[in-house]
């Protein structure tokens, strides 16, 4: 076996070099190394036949590994390349925390297989703020008498800690304890509390503040087999920093999809999902595991985003101990499918797909505190859903269909507004919202608030920002807002609608003002701010289905969204009467005046003339030989003529 083995990796070896391989190696720095400089000086193994290397780097990936976006770098017969050096690429210094990429060419212009071109590594320099916690962020089963630890940020000297159960007081916190040590033991803690920690970092220049992380002590009771900091129970995913090559057991080792988070863990397991793109179909293959997405300062909420496909599957048998929580789900063909299972789906935000949540064969998921918004077919299919925003409020108890006023969903920004603060990740720091959202603390009553700061309400969120650290706050002044409006004309859901109407609805109280939304899009454009409760859309298309929603406005700027109502044209196509005291007949029309049956052209001036070819109208006088009045009208059919007459 031994020499079997010896014979095979020569011929290996031997065909490779028949074919000219030629290409780069063992990069330095290694291949998703962190590099702990502001400069690197690049080399690598070349391979047997290389005269010369083209260089290849920058920022983005796709970039270096097609070779635009000015990442070429030049020709040289040297393995050896500087940058982040005056003199060389990036002459001011690598950039703390940002990820470079890298490739190197082989060339020889005299080997017909030139040139061979090299994979695209990649090294991360340090970030400045302080990173990798440990208790990792939003860690559960806590031992009271933790100690906590993180990785240093770039070149600091010293580290301040901000701790307290309070998210906001340590986010604006601007005393703490200033220390040499990448420790800190805040003493024993209260059993079931969530607490907030931060750590800025200083290189004795700058300070860089840090992420707020959280944990909660020993609350409730960790899945048999699992350790009090749930380590071993805790599998981690990372898009932006993960690699399926990882064994997923820690931050720091994520893996990078969720299905693979999901392979590698057994029943009661819980895979973390820290914020990015997933575009990958994940499917729970029968496991009674919990699929949880984290936030994580401004990066937000993980996005599942799998376009002409199903995002998520249960059709495995799931039952109540296979829980989906705390993601964006968009853009998808189908947000949820659920076949012969009955999963547990909760807290999320399912927006622009062609269908929202699906369930069949006997299948009976609970779903709730979801936010549907602007799915193109359905929100549910064969499925209910309690305490969310949804089209058809009969859905489910606690459903409501009001607008969800997300902040930015043009940006991806679908946390919720409010008065009272809601978490601003551009800046880090928490604003108020002039308008408040009717999702927040609209969700299930009995549901656990989590991480949500406090005030909260009591009751948590509905959507995908619900029981987090970043979910927004329970508005202030919610009594003073203007009612809803409310009794629309023409009714929600109402058809064979004369394409003249007018829309109306009755005022919410206080309301002073209105903003009307009309028009054949779901969610339906502004069309207009006014005072009356009547709006004249013009003449509307036949057959059609438009979308109307009021939002009601009080004396002082205050503003409540209204429900969308929806109401079909009808295909009807006869003109409108005309107005009073003019009609349209053809010359010869008869009428009777005084007893005798004369044509409409001799009782009347004729003011108008259309003709058939569109020429323009003209006016012309003649004199009314009769004064008396028009008795009687006679049908025909033919070219129609304007006359003032005066009918009885």
């Amino acid at each position: 076996m031994f020499k079997k083995m010896i014979y095979l990796t020569s011929v290996l070896v031997l065909s490779l070099a028949g074919k000219g391989w030629s290409y780069a190696s063992m990069p330095d720095p290694a291949d998703g190394a962190l590099h702990e400089n502001t400069w690197a000086a690049l080399s690598w193994q070349p391979g047997p036949h290389a005269v010369s290397y083209d260089i290849y780097f920058g920022e983005n990936s796709d970039d270096v590994e097609h070779g635009t976006g000015g990442t070429f770098k030049g020709n040289q017969s040297s393995q050896f390349f500087i940058v982040g050096f005056p003199g060389y690429p990036y002459s001011n210094g690598l950039v703390p925390g940002t990820t470079y990429y890298w490739r190197i060419d082989e060339i020889n212009d005299q080997h017909p297989d030139s040139p061979w071109v090299g994979d695209v590594w990649s090294f991360m320099i340090s970030p400045s703020t302080a990173y990798a916690p440990e208790p990792a962020d939003g860690a559960r089963f806590i031992d009271p008498d933790v100690t906590l630890s993180w990785e240093p940020g770039f070149r600091a000297k010293l580290h301040t800690v901000y701790f307290g159960d309070n998210f906001a007081e340590v986010n604006n916190a601007s005393a703490g304890h200033p220390q040499g040590t990448t420790t800190y033991t805040p003493g024993l803690l209260e059993s079931g509390k969530t607490y907030y920690w931060r750590v800025d970092e200083s290189d004795g220049r700058d300070t860089y503040k840090g992420d707020v992380w959280s944990f909660t002590v020993g609350a409730g009771v960790p899945p048999d087999g699992v350790p009090p900091d749930v380590v071993g129970g805790n599998i981690y995913v990372d898009a932006v920093h993960g690699n399926d090559n990882n064994e997923g057991l820690t931050p720091g080792t994520a893996f990078a999809t969720i299905q693979k988070g999901i392979d590698a863990a057994v029943d009661s397991d819980v895979v973390r999902v820290y914020p990015g793109l997933y575009q990958e179909e994940i499917n729970f293959l029968g496991k009674a595991i919990v699929v949880q997405g984290v936030t994580a300062g401004a990066a937000g909420i993980p996005v599942l985003h799998n376009p002409g496909d199903f995002a998520v599957s249960f059709y495995s048998g799931e039952g109540p101990d296979s829980i989906l929580k705390n993601f964006i789900i968009r853009d998808n063909f189908m947000a949820v499918f659920v076949a012969g299972s009955s999963p547990t789906i909760s807290n999320l935000t399912i927006i622009d797909n062609m269908y929202g949540i699906e369930a069949s064969s006997g299948s009976e998921p609970d779903i709730s505190n979801i936010i549907f918004w602007n799915n193109s077919y359905s929100d549910l299919f064969g499925c209910r859903a309690r305490y969310s925003r949804v089209n058809d409020v009969g859905a489910g108890e606690g459903n409501i269909d009001s607008i969800p006023l997300f902040v930015d969903p043009e940006s991806d920004d679908y946390r919720l507004c409010s008065n009272r603060g809601r978490y601003w990740p551009e800046h880090d720091v928490w604003v108020l919202d002039r308008l408040n959202s009717p999702c927040i603390d609209g969700g299930d009553p009995n549901t656990e608030l989590l991480d949500e700061p406090v005030p909260n309400g009591g009751r948590i969120n509905m959507g995908a920002y619900g029981g987090t650290a970043q979910a927004s706050l329970s508005p202030y002044g919610q009594t003073s807002l203007p009612g809803q409006a409310s009794n629309p004309n023409p009714a929600n859901g109402a058809i064979e609608i004369d394409r003249y109407a007018q829309l109306s609805w009755n005022p919410g109280l206080d309301a002073v003002g209105h903003e009307v939304y009309f028009g054949t899009e779901n969610p339906p454009p502004r069309v207009s701010r006014q005072s009356r409760n009547q709006f004249d859309p013009g003449i509307m298309d036949r057959g059609t289905v438009y979308y109307w929603h009021v939002d009601e406005i009080d004396s002082e700027g205050n503003l409540t969204a209204g429900a969308i109502w929806k109401f079909t044209t009808n295909f009807g196509s006869a003109p409108p009467p005309p107005p009073k005291g003019r009609a349209c007949f053809v010359a010869e029309t008869g009428v009777w005046v005084d007893g005798t049956l004369v044509s409409i052209s001799s009782v009347s001036a004729r003011c108008s003339v259309g003709r058939i070819d569109g020429a323009t109208a003209k006016n012309s006088s003649l004199p009314l030989p009769y004064l008396g009045k028009v008795q009687e009208l006679q049908e025909h059919a033919g070219v129609f003529e304007c006359y003032d007459v005066l009918l009885q």
